[in-house]
């Protein structure tokens, strides 16, 4: 065959150009043959815009970290919904609920069979982001009614699942927080009583009161030369300095428990919201519907991908077999020589 270059190639065009356009043909005509026995499968689709947030309590009762639990979600939220669309338990949940065993012809009692139906299962399903941050589920199926059902039941599941993931998390959290109120309610109760047992040993319940009447009570006495009352004023202001200090330390640290029960009331307010809320986690733009047009196989482009390929094979041989000839011609030449 002669060099590659243009004159070359549609000379040996010219030369097989026959049995090109028959392995063309021939190919093409077997590919759709072929391609016949393809079965028809039918696409359903259901598009999603995720929640920012699903803490009802964060846009109602915090003051501090305000948010709209209305709004839509951002890329990571979307990257979330995905990432459990095609979790094992999802998948298991779609399998068992349509038997999909049965529906796609596999042996149950195959110890493999629950891998194989996730395989094919997921080979049948396509998540992917769209351009707004939503994510679109799509869902083939041999039949139509199949592919809409199982994508809206994927999205069923998908908000059962992520609301069983806040139940957990919520529960935990009232745990938590219950636990505190208990501690420092026991707390308060503590130090109140010890107030109020300090308070009826000593005879001071107020001390920073008492110490301004006593004093100008003292001056008074002082005043009228009254020995036996200075006496009894004096011990009763020693004994106030005593106890007066701890009584104080002790309704100080009343005060600073009285503050912490009003926190960790409110964090138990926002986690109870949190755990009675019903807001949807997901907003359902477009349901997923039976459509009677088919999606694929493209029978066209696979008969013109197949007999495209035979062609050049046959061309490769064709040049292979060429450059034998003439490399079997050259040798012929030399012996001879």
């Amino acid at each position: 065959m002669d060099k590659l270059n243009l004159k070359g190639t549609l000379k040996f065009l010219s030369k097989y150009k026959k049995i090109l356009i028959g392995t063309f043909i021939l190919s093409a005509i077997i590919a759709a043959v072929i391609s016949l026995f393809l079965p028809n499968y039918y696409k359903s689709q259901v598009l999603l815009l995720p929640s920012e947030t699903n803490a009802v309590s964060q846009g109602i009762l915090s003051v501090t970290d305000r948010s709209d639990p209305l709004v839509y979600g951002t890329e990571k939220e979307s990257e979330y919904m995905m990432e459990m669309l095609t979790s094992y338990q999802i998948m298991e949940e779609v399998i068992n609920k349509f038997d999909l065993a049965t529906h796609y012809g596999i042996n149950k009692n195959n110890i493999m069979a629950s891998d194989i139906l996730q395989r094919k299962l997921l080979n049948n399903i396509k998540v992917k982001r769209s351009d707004y941050l939503g994510v679109k589920l799509t869902v083939w199926d041999k039949n139509p009614k199949y592919a809409a059902n199982i994508a809206n039941y994927m999205v069923e599941r998908l908000e059962n699942l992520r609301n069983k993931m806040k139940q957990a998390k919520t529960d935990s959290i009232l745990v938590v927080v219950q636990r505190s109120r208990d501690r420092i309610r026991k707390d308060i109760q503590v130090v109140a009583d010890s107030i109020s047992t300090l308070s009826k040993e000593s005879g001071v319940y107020f001390p920073d009161n008492y110490e301004d009447r006593f004093a100008e009570e003292l001056s008074k006495q002082v005043a009228k030369g009254n020995n036996v009352a200075i006496s009894r004023l004096e011990s009763k202001m020693k004994q106030n300095d005593i106890y007066g200090s701890r009584i104080q330390n002790l309704r100080y640290q009343l005060e600073n428990k009285n503050k912490s029960l009003m926190f960790w009331d409110e964090q138990y307010e926002k986690a109870l919201v949190n755990v009675e809320s019903q807001i949807p986690t997901d907003f359902i733009v477009e349901s997923a519907a039976p459509s009677f047009t088919k999606d694929k196989p493209h029978r066209s482009i696979i008969v013109l991908i197949a007999a495209l390929c035979c062609t050049l094979l046959a061309a490769e041989v064709l040049i292979i077999k060429e450059k034998y000839i003439s490399s079997k011609s050259e040798d012929e030449g030399n012996s001879k020589e």
